[in-house]
């Protein structure tokens, strides 16, 4: 049975280090679509290519981010109703 807790906690420890990771790289999606929209001026593709696949990288990691505060939020900050 000690083991078996053991595992859980291990398990648990897991995901808050996974959902750390979605977060920073939501932060990583965020990032790179602000830097392609705005301040990309020196490269030489389209401009109409740049603003689309830095609004497709703004929006996604607006979403990536919003699904990994919710994941860090019940990771961290929720209380756990199974342990005895």
């Amino acid at each position: 049975m000690h083991h078996k807790k053991n595992g859980m906690e291990d398990s648990k420890m897991l995901q808050q280090i996974q959902a750390v990771l979605r977060f920073f790289m939501a932060m990583f999606y965020l990032g790179a679509g602000i830097f392609l929209l705005f301040f990309s001026d020196s490269f030489q593709i389209d401009r109409a290519l740049l603003n689309i696949v830095g609004g497709t990288f703004l929006f996604y990691g607006v979403y990536r981010i919003y699904r990994a505060s919710v994941s860090v939020f019940k990771l961290f900050f929720s209380k756990n109703n199974d342990q005895d």
